[in-house]
């Protein structure tokens, strides 16, 4: 559907006061408001002649800004109390998020241990449990130094699993030919072992 231009109906009803409603219509088309105004005068007093239209136009202008100021304030509370929203549900998905890296933590902790224990031979140590940080007590800034925190450290566990590995890799191969080694000079020795005692 091509863009359509909003169109306006104009009118005005002067109700005996010739020319005041004309003037309302300039208010509402200087001010870019949308609506009806409605200036309502008490017949007689003070305001006679010409300045009782300054006065009528004065006082549309000032209900049309109040409105104006009063639906911006509503836009601005609405829009605030979607962003206190959207906040508290990333900060709930973050807690989420930190809860579970906390438990990767633990466990790549554990598989380090167990590689380097495999490593060296040995019996590999049971990890410290950790005791559960309170994240919803922290704040947003907070939040996030800690998960660029929980980043790195994910990060270094991994490559000290790797080096690990690699060298794990190393010793394997090392065993593997020392063994292929010793299996040559056992078959060396018991080739030598049948041949005679006696020279030919």
């Amino acid at each position: 559907m091509p863009n359509s231009k909003i169109l306006y109906d104009l009118g005005h009803d002067d109700d005996g006061e010739k020319w005041a409603s004309g003037r309302l219509q300039n208010v509402l088309n200087d001010t870019q408001a949308e609506g009806t105004v409605v200036v309502a005068r008490w017949y007689g007093g003070q305001n006679i002649g010409p300045i009782r239209f300054t006065h009528i136009e004065n006082c549309a202008k000032e209900a049309i800004w109040k409105w104006k100021v009063a639906s911006t304030q509503l836009a601005q509370d609405a829009a605030s109390k979607k962003q206190k929203i959207d906040d508290e549900a990333k900060r709930t998905e973050l807690v989420k998020n930190l809860q579970e890296r906390d438990f990767n933590i633990f466990t790549l902790r554990k598989l380090l241990a167990e590689k380097k224990a495999k490593l060296e031979d040995q019996e590999p140590a049971p990890p410290t449990p950790q005791k559960p940080q309170a994240y919803e007590k922290m704040a947003m800034d907070a939040l996030m130094r800690v998960d660029k925190a929980r980043d790195a450290t994910i990060a270094f566990i991994l490559k000290q699993i790797d080096k690990v590995e690699e060298e794990l890799k190393l010793v394997e191969a090392l065993e593997d030919e020392t063994k292929d080694l010793w299996d040559e000079v056992d078959e060396q020795g018991s080739v030598k072992g049948k041949e005679p005692s006696t020279p030919k």
